[in-house]
């Protein structure tokens, strides 16, 4: 079976890590974040983790300034992405990862992948494999530890759904969304949003993701359980904000004759909060609730049940992956198990 796979040569004596992306995204995840994508694609992940951007300071002026600006704005992304990637290959460790042929197919079929992405580390460290799964991924890992492999050492998981995700069930709510979001925009503008929201509900009516309901076969059938000489850590988020659209307004401040110009982001609305206008509050999933998910994965279903760690940070599901003091926690918890 040919791979997009990558393969970094590191210290024999150290475990190999291996790196499994979730649904429908690729190995840039993990190797290049700015030309990764979120969602089935729909968005570049370094949208997702943009900030709040800061105001713009035109200076002393007696009119408006006549320069151009965008109206509105998603926030200012980072220039560049630390990844866990990136940490651990530079303290020696051998890291690999891959894209997945069918990124948003069965998990059955990325199974047989990872099967032979393993058999490549297992031969390129003396120390065995730590296992490292963003959502979706986290499964993945955490299903082939089935096949009871004694080379695995270690499964860490970020923001996986151990207990199913309900984010599938409110996408026949969001329909309404195109009639609620169209006032804020005119022109292009709401052809673009009619579209992106379209693509949401492709993305959440989808066969992968209603594999990741509590209900579906796939839950019903797992019937696993913890394994001897694997240690086991997990991750969750509890920041559902995933996106927020900013529009910029002028604001001025007197100084003598002249006034000092500036545009300041207003926060239109964000995704999810902007979903609480059209799901009944009796259905509104912890997936999305403030405190309780990050906005596709709940924090109480990214615990894996029978784990040695678990950590919660107030991180939405793609900021938890680059956010420096879960890198660094992660960092520590793959050296002691290394040393184990």
């Amino acid at each position: 079976m040919k791979l997009d796979a990558v393969f970094y040569n590191g210290d024999f004596e150290k475990p190999a890590i291996v790196f499994i992306h979730g649904l429908g995204m690729d190995k840039n995840v993990w190797l290049n974040p700015s030309k990764s994508r979120i969602l089935g694609g729909i968005f570049p992940l370094k949208t997702i983790i943009g900030k709040r951007p800061s105001p713009r300071d035109y200076g002393l002026l007696k009119d408006v300034p006549k320069k151009l600006v965008h109206k509105f704005s998603v926030g200012e992304q980072p220039d560049c992405i630390q990844t866990l990637f990136s940490d651990l290959k530079m303290k020696g460790y051998t890291v690999c990862t891959w894209s997945q042929k069918r990124p948003t197919g069965p998990m059955e079929s990325i199974e047989l992948e990872l099967k032979e992405i393993l058999k490549v580390a297992g031969e390129m460290t003396k120390a065995g494999i730590v296992i490292i799964g963003h959502s979706r991924g986290g499964l993945v890992g955490r299903k082939y530890l089935l096949r009871k492999d004694r080379s695995i050492r270690g499964l860490i998981t970020i923001s996986a759904p151990h207990r199913g995700s309900s984010i599938a069930k409110i996408a026949n709510y969001l329909s309404p969304l195109v009639t609620v979001l169209t006032p804020f925009f005119s022109g292009k503008e709401k052809g673009k949003i009619s579209f992106t929201i379209k693509r949401i509900l492709e993305f959440l009516k989808s066969g992968a993701i209603k594999e990741l309901l509590p209900e579906s076969d796939f839950f019903k059938s797992k019937k696993d359980g913890p394994f001897k000489g694997v240690y086991y850590v997990s991750v969750g988020g509890t920041k559902p904000t995933l996106l927020s659209f900013y529009k910029w307004q002028w604001d001025t401040v007197k100084e003598g004759e002249f006034q000092r110009w500036f545009l300041r982001p207003d926060e239109l609305f964000s995704i999810p909060d902007i979903f609480e206008k059209v799901i009944p509050k009796s259905l509104y999933p912890e997936e999305i609730k403030k405190g309780k998910g990050d906005g596709l994965v709940s924090a109480a279903s990214s615990k894996i049940p029978w784990c040695n760690e678990h950590y919660n940070f107030k991180l939405n599901h793609a900021d938890i992956l680059f956010d420096e003091n879960v890198r660094k926690m992660l960092v520590n918890t793959i050296e002691r198990i290394s040393s184990s």
